[in-house]
């Protein structure tokens, strides 16, 4: 049998940063979910993911449930946590690792949580928090610059306010 090479953090990353600022937009599932693969590209966890390893149960299944992460899921995930497992493995990547499981966690959440006008500050923040060279972002982002109007109405600070109740407005 044959030793599993897996990818480093910083392979990881640069992978990861690459994916999320070529496509420079979320991608998203038909009901407004974030997605591994979409019609619009994918998460960056998705990027590592080849197309004949990928199962739809995957869909709705948070990185957070890979082994590593030590979090118990839900028995209906069951399915799909192990297909993401299987892919993620298969790609490379050590889901038993607890740290590269938690910058997993990092990197589906740049994409799922912040806007795309965000992306490149939190990337650079996750480079910082886990030791790992920024430098592929500033090339990148010369060579994609960011849009100047969001992508989606939801990436929109206007809206994102307009969904905030009065209390909670900024200042």
């Amino acid at each position: 049998m044959r030793a599993i090479r897996f990818l480093s953090d910083q392979e990881i990353f640069d992978r990861s940063v690459n994916h999320l600022l070529s496509q420079r937009r979320t991608g998203v599932l038909a009901n407004g979910g974030a997605a591994y693969r979409g019609p619009c590209g994918g998460c960056p966890v998705g990027s590592f993911i080849r197309p004949s390893d990928y199962r739809s149960a995957m869909e709705g299944v948070p990185v957070r449930y890979l082994p590593g992460s030590g979090i118990d899921w839900p028995r209906y995930m069951d399915g799909g946590v192990a297909a993401l497992c299987k892919a993620l493995l298969h790609a490379g990547i050590n889901i038993y690792d607890k740290r590269t499981v938690a910058l997993l966690i990092c990197l589906q959440n740049v994409h799922d949580i912040y806007g795309v006008w965000e992306w490149a500050d939190r990337l650079l923040s996750i480079a910082r928090e886990y030791g790992l060279s920024g430098e592929f972002i500033l090339s990148v982002r010369e060579e994609h610059p960011p849009h100047t109007r969001p992508t989606r109405a939801r990436d929109s600070p206007r809206q994102r306010s307009k969904a905030l109740p009065p209390r909670e407005l900024p200042m």
